[in-house]
């Protein structure tokens, strides 16, 4: 398979953002692999290329001009092409540390990739708010004051139980019971009690 050159790459990665923008927007899911794709545009951390397929790509890479990588390649200590004829970065990036040669480190971003990353973080944005309220219309997630109040309501119906059954209805029972007795109907009324609440009478 031919290489492709940085410039087409770049217009075909735009031409997929497009479409997912157009598939979100029209209320599509994001599969794993594209979420990961928007992560990492939206963070800017999208990892360097390894390879260059050609001394122009390593160029662009390196942040050097192809006058440069010409006339460094030239040198005996310069790393040497693969057998399929790419370059290894790494190596191109070490050498040119060790000869303290310009345009080793990785390009800044221009004004197209910001604009890129910021409508990849908006975009990241408007998944995972459509995301949360679907959930919520679902009924995935509660709110914390609603948790707040049901378990409010719980524990006072819990306690209102408890009460009536051991200061109102167990004493009569209780009295002349020996203390095996007064075990077995304490033990009797907290299962009743649970009981009712496990089933949320």
């Amino acid at each position: 398979m031919d290489a492709v050159s940085p410039d087409i790459a770049k217009r075909l990665l735009t031409r997929d953002f497009t479409n997912l923008v157009s598939r979100v927007q029209k209320g599509g899911k994001l599969t794993r692999a594209e979420r990961a794709m928007l992560q990492s545009m939206a963070t800017g951390t999208g990892a360097a290329p390894a390879t260059a397929a050609s001394y122009v790509e390593l160029a662009a890479i390196l942040g050097a001009t192809r006058q440069s990588v010409g006339s460094w390649r030239k040198r005996k200590d310069a790393p040497k092409p693969a057998a399929n004829g790419t370059h290894d970065v790494a190596a191109w990036r070490e050498f040119m540390r060790r000869n303290d040669l310009k345009g080793g480190e990785p390009p800044t971003k221009d004004a197209a990739d910001i604009e890129s990353s910021l409508k990849a973080r908006k975009l990241l944005a408007e998944v995972e708010d459509r995301e949360l309220r679907l959930g919520i219309r679902r009924g995935d997630f509660v709110a914390v004051e609603e948790v707040r109040q049901t378990w409010t309501e719980f524990v006072a119906r819990a306690t209102a139980m408890l009460r009536k059954k051991f200061e109102q209805e167990l004493p009569p029972i209780l009295s002349g019971l020996d203390a095996t007795g007064i075990q077995e109907e304490a033990r009797r009324a907290i299962d009743e009690v649970l009981t009712i609440l496990h089933q949320g009478e």
